[in-house]
């Protein structure tokens, strides 16, 4: 394997280039410094490993959580197209969609199970019943987006005030349910904040692997990773979701963004990389090149803004001490 020299160690040509002509312009970080920092940084852990690590504090999975291994770009796009959920798939029924209605979004009066058709009037959301009355929401500042026209609308969007997920509700009198359902409600989804964990442990040692997994998560957390597979023998993309827009009750768009909260699950801390090697010829530690090269690309990809709080590293056997969290910050201010 042909490795790059630097001054104290060898480096990986495949991810030696792939740093420096797509992560590192995209940073305003010097080459020559980047790798001076991150040859310092391996070569201190590796001589006091326990020195960089908190065995004390723990870096807890998020509650809710979808595992998908970053070298698998497919599973990867499946986790982040996964943040609407059906009631139907999950209780395969209608009774049980309707009483969470009722109990996420009551009426006024009567149940969601017994509206015959829902309208809109001005910014007010309204439910028909059969014998002519109607209601609206028991808190109308719940209804807050639709699709299609005011008086046949083709879906409704709900929020919870107390998470801020939102709840969509489809039409289709045509449809496999809603031909059925006495409302022609065809489907309701609801928003997930479920975590997506992208986990490095599923990936090979190799280089060329790993280099590949690094471009995974790049495309990821840009939002355009992109998978080809073939269904009755036909090629057929698979993108990641973007952001969905409906029409809020002034007439403006009202756009639910795609992204979700994101751990980076670095490698177990006892594997190695062949990516780099000491002067003395060992393997570099996996989960000090993780945290660097994942950092890199969450700080471009998410930038300054309030979403940078929604990724974040995830050790499995405790997390680095503030010192080590303080050296990769520093890299970024070189």
């Amino acid at each position: 394997m042909n490795m790059p020299a630097l001054k104290y160690s060898q480096i990986h040509q495949g991810l030696y280039t792939f740093i420096n002509e797509d992560v590192l312009p995209t940073c305003g970080i010097e080459v020559s410094v980047f790798w001076q920092a991150m040859e310092n940084l391996i070569a201190d852990y590796t001589r006091q490993p326990t020195a960089y690590i908190d065995q004390q504090n723990t870096q807890q999975l998020a509650a809710n959580t979808k595992i998908a291994p970053v070298i698998d770009s497919q599973q990867l796009i499946q986790a982040a197209n996964s943040k609407w959920t059906s009631l139907f798939d999950m209780d395969n029924g209608t009774q049980l969609s309707k009483d969470y209605l009722d109990q996420h979004f009551a009426l006024a009066s009567g149940s969601h199970a017994d509206v015959k058709n829902y309208v809109v009037y001005y910014h007010h959301l309204l439910a028909f019943f059969e014998d002519g009355s109607q209601s609206g929401l028991a808190n109308p500042s719940q209804f807050v987006a639709l699709c299609g026209h005011k008086c046949a609308p083709d879906s409704i969007v709900l929020k919870q005030a107390s998470t801020n997920l939102h709840t969509e509700v489809l039409f289709d009198r045509k449809g496999q349910r809603g031909s059925e359902d006495h409302a022609g409600i065809e489907n309701i989804l609801v928003e997930t904040n479920e975590t997506i964990i992208i986990d490095f442990n599923a990936v090979q040692i190799d280089g060329e692997s790993k280099i590949q997994a690094y471009r995974n998560l790049q495309s990821f957390l840009r939002g355009d990773l992109t998978t080809f597979t073939i269904e009755a023998g036909q090629q057929k993309t698979c993108r990641m979701s973007n952001d969905v827009t409906f029409t809020d009750l002034n007439g403006d768009d009202y756009c639910i963004e795609s992204n979700t909260p994101i751990q980076i699950q670095c490698a177990n801390q006892s594997l190695v990389s062949e990516l780099m090697r000491d002067n003395k010829g060992a393997l570099a530690p996996q989960v000090v090149m993780d945290a660097v090269v994942a950092s890199l690309m969450m700080r471009k990809a998410l930038g300054a803004s309030s979403e940078s709080s929604k990724a974040s590293l995830l050790l499995e056997k405790g997390s680095f001490t503030q010192e080590m969290i303080q050296r990769i910050d520093e890299i970024f201010e070189l």
